[in-house]
């Protein structure tokens, strides 16, 4: 069963993306990556972050890096869920920081 997407954020406030359904989407909906417990990866198997409370993905300094994964292919995502507005900035905690990348590159514009 589908499950509602969940907004997530950059500590600045920005709307990032969403998660849904085990996988990661940037705001434009396309496949990011995919979760294990808590735990981020990204598509091609790199360790990105912990989904942490607030849906803020972020990056613990101090801790080893996970075991690189395989790559997984795409998840399509028909339609992204329209975007949240901004929130207020989250204050950062002591020795995490942003994984997610901003700006977001805009899609590939279509080809006819």
């Amino acid at each position: 069963m589908a499950t509602a997407p969940q907004p997530v954020f950059r500590l600045e406030g920005h709307y990032w993306g969403f998660v849904a359904d085990g996988a990661l989407y940037d705001r434009y909906g396309r496949h990011v990556g995919w979760l294990e417990g808590s735990d981020v990866y990204l598509r091609r198997g790199a360790f990105m972050g912990q989904l942490r409370g607030g849906g803020c993905v972020l990056r613990d300094q101090l801790r080893a890096e996970p075991i690189h994964q395989a790559a997984r292919p795409g998840v399509p995502c028909s339609t992204p869920p329209a975007p949240p507005p901004d929130r207020d900035p989250k204050d950062p905690l002591d020795g995490w920081r942003d994984a997610l990348p901003w700006p977001l590159p805009p899609p590939e514009p279509l080809r006819v």
